[in-house]
Order: structure tokens, then sequence, then C-alpha cells
């Protein structure tokens, strides 16, 4: 298949070849309708500007772009402000894009605003991803694992965090267990999820056995979701191991709430560690993720791709935290 050129793009938008070209290359001078209905021709031509062309033609922005689809809980507030700070010591603005659709990711980074950008968006998937990278703007993608030239990866490895969680409550005696997953399409959720179904099936216990609510990484709704199951008489759960640290404070809160305690009758585990599980009661088991960090190492990646440095995939390692929210099952002590 041909090439799209950028004469291609203007006979699409039904404008000059100037105009096209002002619309990639200078969109301040090009009213917003115009250039909307360029970006969206070149979009459907899937055309791609001359990488070396550009560059000469380029201005810096000393911007870096953050594409998220909400700016709720400890991650995306940790994660925006660390990129922030490496940001501002090298001279560089951040802009946090929070987006409803991948079209208007498409169209930010074509209109050569940002000299870089970092994305954390559920929906986003291999066809689309490579469509960013189509825009010829260095990326880090978070989670989704697609890196070359001029493109990072940075993913948490949720698959190992899963399993460590499996293995430990599995190593108290637990045997009946639920897990509070996070969102359907969520990288991490459903790695940690696989993960801890993984674990459990190779000692014997089948996934149908194991129980799977959707807290969607929110405290409001994990105690939701549980307090319902509890409400309903369904089986009283050995452990309960929760997508993030959030979900396993609302499954607490729900079993406290309902007359169950935690740990003697419940064992809750979460994920991530963020600063309240220490002083919650009782003190959070947990897998540290290291999450804080994500967003330092993601502004500092985007930078070295900038400057012209090849892209890589980078994992963020988790460590077993044990605190008091979990104990040896009673079973385990041959107690009934």
């Amino acid at each position: 298949m041909k090439k799209a050129t950028i004469k291609d793009v203007a006979r699409e938008a039904g404008v000059s070849v100037a105009t096209a070209s002002n619309a990639l290359n200078n969109p301040s001078i090009v009213r917003p309708r115009t250039r909307e209905a360029i970006l969206e021709a070149a979009r459907r031509l899937s055309y791609v500007p001359n990488a070396n062309g550009r560059r000469l033609r380029a201005k810096e922005t000393r911007t870096i772009g953050l594409f998220v689809h909400v700016m709720l809980g400890d991650f995306y507030g940790s994660l925006a402000d660390s990129m922030n700070q490496v940001c501002r010591a090298n001279g560089y603005e951040l802009h946090i894009c929070i987006v409803s659709d991948m079209e208007s990711i498409y169209r930010k980074l074509m209109d050569h605003s940002l000299d870089g950008a970092v994305i954390y968006w559920d929906d986003v998937d291999e066809e689309s991803g490579r469509k960013m990278i189509a825009c010829d703007c260095p990326l880090v993608f978070l989670s989704l694992d697609l890196h070359g030239p001029r493109t990072s990866c940075i993913r948490f490895e949720s698959l190992k965090q899963g399993r460590m969680a499996a293995e430990y409550l599995y190593g108290l005696g637990m045997r009946k267990f639920l897990h509070m997953f996070g969102l359907p399409g969520n990288y991490d959720s459903e790695k940690r999820c696989e993960g801890f179904l993984q674990v459990l099936e190779d000692r014997g216990i089948p996934r149908d056995d194991v129980t799977l609510l959707e807290g969607r990484f929110e405290r409001a709704v994990a105690y939701r979701e549980m307090r319902r199951y509890l409400h309903e008489g369904r089986p009283l759960p050995d452990a309960v191991f929760a997508a993030n640290d959030l979900s396993a404070i609302g499954c607490i809160a729900a079993l406290n709430e309902m007359g169950w305690r935690v740990p003697e009758d419940v064992s809750v585990m979460g994920c991530d560690d963020i600063a309240l599980c220490e002083y919650f009661t009782p003190q959070l088991t947990t897998i540290r993720t290291h999450f804080q960090e994500i967003g330092t190492r993601a502004a500092r990646e985007v930078l070295r791709l900038i400057q012209g440095e090849p892209g890589r995939l980078l994992t963020q390692d988790g460590v077993l935290v044990v605190r008091k929210s979990c104990a040896i099952s009673q079973k385990k002590n041959g107690k009934p």
C-alpha cells in the first residue's frame, strides 16, 4: 500500500498543501477547526510525517505530557508529582492530559506541542499503541509491553506479585480464597489475578473455587462488594487478596462491620504499600511495588528518548511486606 503524503492529507481535508503542513508543523497559526479537520484526515490516512524533516522544522516546546483517564487515588498523585519534580529539575513543564478517548491522544501527539509523553491509559492495546508511535513523538508506555527506537515501556511485574501473594497466603494454611480484582482490561489487575490463580491451581485449588469480586481499585467499591457478598450469606473465605491497598482496606471495613475479625477470622492482603498501610488497624500486609518511583523513572526515560537514546523495556519489581492483617490459619495449627 502506498504511503500517504502531505498532498494526500491536504486533498482529504480539502485544504492547500501549505495549510496542511502548517497544521502539522506550526499548529498555532492555523484555525482550530481547520487544524482538527487536517489532523483527522492525517489519522484516517495513517499519515506519518517525515521524521528528518520534522526534526529540522520543529521547535522544542520543553513540555512533556502525561496521558491518563482518571486522577484518583495515591498512585496517580504520586505518578504526577514525581514526574513533575524531574521535569522541573530539567527545565520542562508537565502537562497532565485527562482524556476519555484515544482520538484525543492521537491529536495531541500529532500537533507537536509536546517533546515527549508518558501514556498510562487502560484501553491502549498494541494496535493503538503503534498508531501513537507513528506520531513520531518520544513515548513511554506504562504497562503496555511495546518499545522501539523512540519508545520505551515500564511495567510492574504484576504477574509475579500475584504469585507472591498466593504463595504467602497458601503457606499460612489458607485454602478458601477471595480475590478482589481491580478493573477488567487493566494490565496490572489482570496480571495480578492471573498470577494469583496460577499458583493456587498449581497447589490443587481450581480457579472456579476462587471467588472473584470487582473492586475497581477503589476503597468504596471494594467495601460495597464485600459487604454485599457477606450479606448474601456466602462462604467466608480464609483469605482475601486485593489488587491494591485501598481495595484491601475497603474489604476490612466491610468485614469488621459485619462482625468478622481481621486476621483472626479472615486474613486480608493488599498490593502497593501506600503510606496508610502502616497506620491502618490492623497494619496491612501487602506487596511493596515501589509505585512512588514509577513517575521518576518514566520522566527520566522520556528525557533519555528526547536526547536521542534508544527505547527499551524496564520493569518494576515488588517485595512482600508482612504486617498484622494476615495470620497463620487456625486449621494449620490443628484447631477447628
